[in-house]
């Protein structure tokens, strides 16, 4: 996540400087090399990296140009791809029969920035509590809730928060709001995918069994 907020082209411009490239594509060949900061990999003469010809990998030489700019991945929540879309990072991966709500989550938010900035600028279930958003993310990469947050006080915050993309939605009266009803039953049962599958691996549930049930299509 970005650390702080960029407030002109230039901050932008000497973040990204911070950041590493490590994969191209040449002459229809996708190359894969050792992170190289992007700096340094423009003012290299040449580099060396390895592609794959359908058997195996091959070592390949190239010469770094500008239009390989369009290859930079920040690995931010939101970025700008190669490929001319909008990437959100903020999720992690849905079974097939629910992939619909990450999009509408977001495009419903999109809708009520300022009513959700408001509701995060007051809130104390997660915020305010002197970590970062950063540091807060770290800590919900772990199977138990950080001591000072309260469950039934998260999931209320997670309804409101839907509740604003189901409005955002709404507002854009195209009927998307159906695609939010996975993430309603959720919290309704305080069960995630991510928790489903964990519990299955625990009850010896073979690796093929977890994810044929991704690709469920109900």
């Amino acid at each position: 996540m970005y650390q702080e907020n960029f407030e002109t082209v230039d901050d932008l411009l000497s973040y990204l400087g911070t950041t590493s490239m490590y994969c191209v594509e040449k002459e229809n060949k996708y190359i894969n090399f050792p992170p190289i900061p992007v700096m340094e990999y423009f003012q290299s003469e040449s580099m060396i990296g390895e592609y794959f010809d359908g058997n195996e990998y091959q070592s390949i030489e190239f010469k770094p140009e500008l239009k390989d700019l369009a290859y930079l991945r920040t690995f931010k929540f939101e970025d700008l791809t190669f490929r001319g879309t909008i990437e959100f990072r903020s999720v992690c991966c849905q079974p097939i029969c629910d992939c619909m709500t990450v999009a509408a989550f977001h495009l419903g938010l999109q809708e009520k920035l300022h009513e959700l900035d408001e509701l995060l600028q007051k809130d104390h279930v997660l915020y305010h509590h002197g970590y970062t958003a950063s540091e807060l993310r770290q800590m919900f990469t772990y199977d138990k809730l950080p001591f000072f947050v309260k469950e039934n006080e998260l999931y209320a915050l997670a309804e409101q928060v839907v509740g604003l993309a189901e409005e955002g939605l709404a507002k854009r009266g195209k009927g998307e709001e159906i695609y939010l009803k996975p993430l309603y039953s959720r919290i309704k049962s305080r069960q995630n995918p991510a928790r489903q599958m964990l519990a299955a691996r625990d009850r010896g549930v073979p690796l093929e069994d977890i994810i044929q049930s991704y690709s469920e299509l109900d």
